[in-house]
């Protein structure tokens, strides 16, 4: 058969021009989310019709249908990926998806209800057949892995809602099969049949007065009794109200199955959870362990409170902006040239608004990402202070910093802004103070990386030299427009005062 399906998706070239649907989109994410829980309400209202030997095609069916060829063609139009390769071409696509989910999910689409009733199928051939699409629910644990990718969900929450679904998929088999060998009561005595003593023939005989009122349970009724007995059972909690029939052996084999699956499945969440809920908050824990840690030192070493209070805020900061996980951290594990690649895309946009770096090739760019180091400061910590001869240039990634000449805050500047590369060139002291208004992120690059680069690219360092040039004679000029205004002020003061 899947030979059969391969040659038939070969002879339709035509789709090879179609354009396919990222596998990691937003759409198969979305789509993933949808498809779970209707996946599980198919399935279950599909064996609880088999129970009942219902066959309907009502509107819910279709849309049920529906849903599934909807995912059948969304499979065949999206790529895939194969081996840490993304596939793209229609036909390697098809030929994946047939080693795959294709055939589970080709039955799920087919509407065998629909056509059992139009042809009147009532062989042993057509139960199989409306099962078949059964094999559908299986999907979910691909479907759940591939949202974990998509969602970027943690491990440990996927694994419970996969454990969530699939316990209820456990739950709802089981009520239909203690349903399947008679366990649960069809009908229910309401009023007990009334006997009395009568004379007959000059005898005191006991007979019936009224017959027992009896109400019959509905489908739905039954399959509720049903379910409270597996959850019953399976939490082995047994009321003992629904017990299986002393002289059926077919209910107390089941009943010994739901049992033992039911201790399983307990056992396996008690022992799962616990570790679960670790994982989950695995960054956290070791967080705490670091400012335990760290308030310990701060004790012994016997820091001023207001430090304390410094050092807290601090990492605290961390931990809400980046979760504990520091950029060195991430970059350091990935091979250069992954690395250099984030680090581009993290930083392209701010190196071009310096203007040294405006206009120069990628590869420049990729030399130097590779050269920035991170730091960060808190509210009130000066980066630079006016005066001091400056060793490296700063690009603001995150937070704001105020300028101060004189005392005086003349700017502010945000996030995405450069600063402090004129030292870098002239080699002269800082001529402003940079201080932080809120917790800054930076990336900071150092006077030798800043030669190096000038060394290697003549372009470059002629660029940087016109630059220098050029902003030297307009600090030239403009010290000479202060100086005219200081004189002239000067000269007008003594005839004012005369």
């Amino acid at each position: 058969m899947a030979q059969f399906l391969l040659r038939i998706g070969c002879n339709f070239q035509f789709l090879s021009a179609m354009p396919l649907i990222r596998h990691d989109g937003k759409l198969r994410g979305s789509w993933g989310l949808f498809l779970v829980p209707m996946n599980l309400l198919f399935g279950m209202t599909l064996s609880y019709r088999l129970r009942t030997g219902e066959i309907i095609h009502d509107l819910f069916y279709w849309v049920m249908i529906s849903i599934m060829v909807a995912d059948l063609v969304l499979d065949l139009a999206s790529t895939r990926k194969h081996r840490m390769a993304v596939v793209k071409d229609w036909k390697s696509v098809f030929g994946l998806y047939l080693r795959g989910w294709m055939v589970p999910d080709i039955l799920a689409a087919i509407p065998f209800e629909y056509l059992a009733d139009v042809f009147q199928w009532e062989s042993e051939w057509t139960l199989l057949l409306r099962v078949l699409p059964l094999s559908k629910t299986f999907k979910v644990s691909t479907v759940l892995d591939d949202l974990q990718t998509h969602l970027q969900m943690p491990g440990a929450l996927m694994k419970l809602i996969s454990l969530g679904y699939w316990g209820l998929q456990a739950i709802h088999a089981f009520s239909l099969g203690w349903w399947w060998v008679g366990g649960s009561p069809e009908e229910m005595e309401t009023t007990p049949a009334k006997t009395g003593w009568v004379m007959e023939g000059g005898q005191l005989v006991q007979k019936t007065i009224s017959e027992a009122e009896v109400r019959k349970f509905t489908n739905p009724e039954i399959y509720l009794r049903s379910v409270y007995w597996t959850v019953t059972t399976m939490t082995t909690i047994g009321y003992g109200d629904y017990s299986p029939s002393k002289d059926n052996n077919k209910q107390i084999i089941f009943t010994i199955i739901a049992q033992i699956t039911g201790v399983s499945f307990y056992g396996f969440v008690v022992g799962n959870i616990p570790v679960l809920i670790a994982n989950a908050n695995a960054a956290r824990a070791a967080f705490d362990s670091r400012n335990e840690i760290i308030g310990e030192f701060m004790r012994v070493k016997q820091l001023p409170v207001a430090m304390q209070d410094r050092v807290r805020d601090y990492y605290h900061y961390l931990w809400d902006s980046r979760k504990g996980v520091s950029d060195s951290q991430v970059l350091g594990s990935l091979p250069h040239a992954l690395s250099v690649d984030v680090l581009v895309f993290l930083n392209q946009e701010i190196l071009q608004k310096v203007e040294f770096f405006k206009g120069v090739k990628e590869i420049f760019i990729r030399e130097v990402v590779g050269m920035l180091t991170t730091e960060t400061f808190i509210p009130g910590d000066y980066i630079i202070r006016e005066g001091e001869f400056g060793t490296c240039m700063y690009f603001l990634t995150n937070g704001a910093v105020e300028v101060i000449v004189n005392g005086n805050t003349v700017a502010q500047l945000g996030t995405g802004s450069p600063f402090g590369e004129m030292a870098l060139v002239s080699g002269d002291k800082r001529n402003a103070s940079i201080r932080a208004t809120a917790y800054c992120d930076m990336y900071v690059l150092e006077r030798a990386g800043f030669d190096q680069l000038r060394s290697r690219y003549e372009d470059f360092d002629q660029n940087v030299v016109q630059i220098t040039e050029q902003r030297a004679a307009a600090n030239k000029k403009a010290q000479e427009a202060r100086d005219l205004a200081a004189k002239a002020a000067a000269e007008a003061k003594p005839e004012g005062n005369a």
